[in-house]
């Protein structure tokens, strides 16, 4: 048995696609690792679900619960099938005592996540739907990989994930003309599977600088 399945027999869940991690407001005793698969973060606004973030393999979340006792700040809930390493307050804190690595990534993690949240509170306040749109597809672009095709949002990513990052998610038809726009100025592709493809970041930047000189400029 190798290192990591041995790792993964002791600490490690399986979560099905569409299955709850946790949810808002529980009192969280872990924090979780994602060896495989994808997870939505997501927290409730009003009477909305925002998504927050997805993450996929190597990223963790949890952790805040497990250090200040709290309970839990948002939701965790699987996008398709997830393995997730699994650690209690106990192995966590040795981890922190004897890993300096894990505490750095940690901190770094935490202050990343904090970046984004003002981002997406000062995209939130943008009033033009499509400059808020476009600046959600533009950060989530910077966040993956590029392939010869351009930079795949992953399939995941449906216009009412979309709608929900951008606080529209009662209204995903709204965003829905967004991304129509933006793949009809070929700005955005559709792969087979349905996800989003940013074909060109500099077009997509230039869209975003003629929306603001437009409000700018009062047009």
């Amino acid at each position: 048995m190798s290192n990591e399945q041995d790792v993964f027999s002791k600490y490690g869940r399986t979560y099905g696609p569409g299955e709850a991690i946790f949810s808002e407001g529980e009192i969280g005793a872990e924090m979780f690792i994602i060896q495989s698969g994808k997870v939505r973060i997501s927290k409730r606004t009003n009477d909305s679900e925002k998504t927050l973030v997805i993450l996929e393999g190597g990223d963790f979340f949890g952790e805040m619960a497990v250090i200040d006792k709290g309970p839990r700040s948002a939701s965790a809930t699987a996008l398709e099938e997830t393995r997730c390493i699994v650690l209690n307050e106990e192995i966590f804190e040795q981890q922190m005592q004897n890993n300096a690595r894990i505490v750095k990534k940690i901190l770094k993690n935490m202050s990343a996540r904090i970046r984004d949240a003002n981002k997406q509170i000062e995209n939130l306040l943008i009033k033009d739907t499509n400059r808020r749109v476009a600046n959600a597809i533009m950060q989530l672009a910077l966040k993956h990989g590029r392939t010869r095709e351009g930079i795949n949002l992953g399939s995941e990513l449906s216009v009412e994930e979309l709608a929900k990052m951008v606080g529209l998610g009662g209204e995903p038809e709204k965003v829905r003309e967004v991304v129509d726009k933006l793949v009809h100025a070929h700005i955005l592709g559709r792969e087979a599977d349905g996800s989003l493809v940013v074909v060109t970041l500099d077009n997509l930047e230039k869209f975003i600088h003629y929306l603001e000189m437009k409000e700018e400029l009062g047009m």
